[in-house]
């Protein structure tokens, strides 16, 4: 029940009499649109010369028939499925079957590894997953053979793909139809509906719960505020084992019936085709994706005119790359949210290029926010302060973790972001640091802690601290700060390989080892990291 989270029981009651919060659900807002318009097109993926289209009633009748086969399994309602699959049509079947049959669906990345895994299916007591049997040369399979005998537990393990071995194969499970087999729909739109972990400073990722309360009123406000309609067609080249591609692709788009198309193996050129071949409309990608987009677009010369809303945040969006957005036909909204509030602020469509050039943007209608001090007092416009939200499309809580839960979910329903920002006299923010030391990579965040701990654990490490340098594509980069014990040396290569055996995802390896005689430190023995990204500015400037 909601009163077992962190939403106040008065915001409860405020929210569902202004009808912020009602009965919604994805699932029953997709078979609305299945049974209205079951032969319009629901989803695009695939090569560009092998591309695959599912309609609605495609999608409904693959949806159930899995949804069937669930329930056969004596999955229940509440259950957890753990989803690690690619921007896939599939992903968008298990997804909406998952909601049928009211289990809790938890997206995750495909570049998690069994360090990652391990712990999700223990925190969030995982009944089945669903994954490739490969993924870009990555055996899948045998991957969750490794987390199983980690945990001394067996899952129910369906396989996309053609694995001899498995003993679900997803292809078989979506074709057995059977409309006098389906379930009742079971979701509740006030129970936990979607669990999606987040790293945070700490090296253990926060589980974050979400209703489909908070998710479906977050789709309805960006739809109002985007001024999205059946016209508009979704694009979507962010995972969908992260919030950004689930929430703001999948989940939008099945909500409000529009086309999907999906982009897997991220490539611009590729990019530019679907885009204009598809005349799709809106997007919401890191800025990695917005600035090979552009250059591509500037070197071909090239434009794309039915791309008229390019959400963009989750790493800082330069202003020189919001210009050369526009000057290709791009009209970039930045915006400011995280898994735990969603979107919280987001430029209009009509916001001038000024405006876009230098905030992320306004509170999106009925999202309060404010900038307090350290004690706890609003900041003037202007001046820098911690960013607090409140709203109905913020998360819940996080799961089975009260200490966490009681320190980020305020009693009176704001949420502790741990962002700095500042207010402009128009009420945009700009975001100007970060409390927490996440290192963000092309959008994807990285735990500090997670890879400090696997370095010190190295016997020839002595300290490290692991600190985001800037980079020109991704917006940041992992660069491990190390002192090594006396005597004892350690490559670049060796590191990296160790970590990879060590099960750390790839995206969150070092890209660059600095070795330092002393780590600069406070007097309480506390590394000071704004002190060696000072050093690595001084090292960087005496080897030009």
């Amino acid at each position: 029940m909601i009163t077992e989270f962190a939403t106040p029981a008065v915001l409860v009651d405020e929210y569902l009499q202004r009808g912020w919060w009602n009965q919604d659900t994805l699932w029953n807002r997709f078979a609305d649109h299945a049974r209205d318009r079951p032969d319009e097109l629901a989803v695009v993926d695939g090569d560009l010369n092998a591309e695959r289209c599912h309609t609605y009633g495609d999608l409904a009748r693959h949806a159930l028939s899995l949804a069937v086969w669930l329930r056969s399994q004596g999955l229940q309602t509440g259950d957890v499925a753990s989803v690690q699959l690619p921007n896939v049509y599939e992903a968008v079947v298990v997804a909406l079957a998952l909601q049928q049959v009211g289990m809790v669906v938890n997206p995750i990345l495909p570049n998690y590894r069994a360090k990652e895994l391990t712990y999700i299916f223990a925190k969030a007591g995982t009944k089945v997953v669903f994954t490739p049997d490969s993924y870009r040369d990555f055996d899948h399979f045998q991957l969750i053979k490794d987390v199983e005998n980690s945990l001394e537990k067996d899952l129910i393990h369906v396989v996309h793909g053609s694995s001899a071995e498995a003993d679900y194969l997803l292809s078989e499970l979506v074709n057995n139809f059977s409309a006098s087999e389906v379930p009742d729909a079971e979701m509740d739109p006030m129970a936990m509906s979607e669990i999606i972990f987040s790293s945070g400073t700490e090296a253990d990722p926060k589980a974050v719960v979400h209703t489909e309360q908070t998710t479906s009123f977050s789709v309805r406000n960006v739809e109002k505020w985007l001024g999205l309609t059946q016209n508009d067609v979704v694009y979507m080249p962010s995972p969908v084992g992260h919030s950004t591609g689930f929430n703001y692709g999948l989940r939008l788009a099945m909500h409000l019936g529009l086309k999907l198309v999906l982009q897997d193996k991220w490539d611009a050129k590729i990019a530019i085709e679907l885009i204009d071949r598809h005349q799709c409309s809106y997007t919401l990608a890191a800025t990695t994706f917005l600035r090979e987009l552009t250059d591509t677009l500037a070197a071909s010369e090239k434009t794309l005119p039915s791309l008229r809303l390019f959400g963009c945040g989750g790493a800082p969006v330069p202003s020189e790359l919001v210009e050369a957005a526009d000057d290709v036909g791009i009209k970039v909204q930045r915006l400011y949210g995280s898994t735990e509030v969603l979107a919280a602020t987001w430029h209009e469509p009509d916001s001038s290029l000024s405006r876009r050039k230098a905030s992320d943007g306004h509170p999106v209608a009925n999202v309060d926010l404010e900038l307090r001090d350290e004690d706890g007092k609003i900041v003037e416009s202007g001046k820098p302060g911690e960013i607090f939200v409140r709203s109905p499309g913020t998360s819940v809580g996080y799961f089975e973790d009260p200490e966490r839960t009681a320190a980020t979910y305020l009693s009176d329903g704001w949420i502790s972001t741990g962002d700095i920002g500042e207010l402009d006299g128009s009420g945009d923010l700009r975001i100007v640091g970060r409390k927490k030391e996440i290192i963000i990579r092309g959008g994807l965040n990285i735990a500090p802690r997670e890879v400090e701990d696997m370095l010190v654990a190295m016997p020839e490490v002595l300290q490290a601290a692991v600190v985001g340098i800037p980079d020109s594509r991704l917006g940041e980069k992992c660069c491990a700060c190390v002192r090594l014990r006396p005597g004892e040396s350690l490559q670049f290569s060796e590191m990296v390989e160790r970590l990879s055996e060590a099960g750390l995802a790839k995206y969150k390896l070092p890209e660059s080892l600095e070795l330092f005689v002393e780590l600069p430190m406070t007097s309480s023995g506390k590394i000071q990291k704004h002190q060696i990204l000072q050093q690595l500015e001084e090292r960087s400037q005496s080897d030009v």
